[in-house]
């Protein structure tokens, strides 16, 4: 019984011992690696990676297009970052042999119309969505009523082109240029009631 107590004994004082070793060496490489006086500290490298650098290899004319829509400011604003995938999401490998990974974004309703393509409804509401992670409703609404009525019907690129060359599509249109945009889809809807 004595030698087990006497081997106990000294695996904890071999133990206590490691790590008051470790703790010591802890302490010396930190501070050995505090600046002293007039010794300047180490450079940090970090790594800064455009996220939309393979984009624009094809899609030169975009990144100068979203950034007259839309500014880094106002996304910082929502916190997010400005760049391809926050509206495109991730682009997959295949993307350049036309695998469709990428979300895209063009004029369609969810009623029958002879110009624009037919959405289901929550396909609308789909598209919409991203547009929504960041332009709340409520604004929309204070903005023009034709958001609340177009909402659940018409995707937003009926009207905004993000990648214009005018700022925002409607937002840079004179009141005649966004009444004739107004009469063309609706002529539209007229003629397929008349073909009824």
């Amino acid at each position: 019984m004595g030698n087990i107590k006497l081997t106990i004994v000294i695996m904890l004082k071999s133990l206590l011992a490691f790590c008051l070793y470790g703790y010591s060496l802890h302490a010396v490489a930190d501070t050995s690696a505090m600046p002293s006086e007039g010794k300047s500290t180490r450079h940090e490298v970090t790594l800064i990676r455009d996220k939309d650098y393979k984009c624009i290899q094809c899609h030169k004319d975009s990144q100068n297009t979203i950034h007259q829509t839309h500014t880094v400011e106002k996304f910082e604003e929502v916190g997010k970052t400005l760049n391809c995938t926050t509206c495109h999401g991730n682009i997959g490998p295949d993307h350049r042999e036309g695998a469709p990974v990428v979300k895209k974004y063009g004029p369609a309703q969810s009623q029958q119309g002879t110009e624009k393509v037919q959405f289901s409804q929550q396909q609308v509401l789909d598209a919409n969505g991203k547009c929504m992670n960041c332009h709340v409703p409520e604004n929309l609404r204070e903005v023009s009523w034709t958001h609340d009525v177009h909402a659940k019907n018409l995707t937003c690129s009926n009207c905004h082109d993000v990648h214009g060359a005018k700022k925002s599509g409607v937002l840079s249109m004179e009141r005649k240029e966004t009444i004739q945009l107004c009469v063309d889809c609706h002529s539209d809807f007229n003629q397929i009631e008349k073909e009824r």
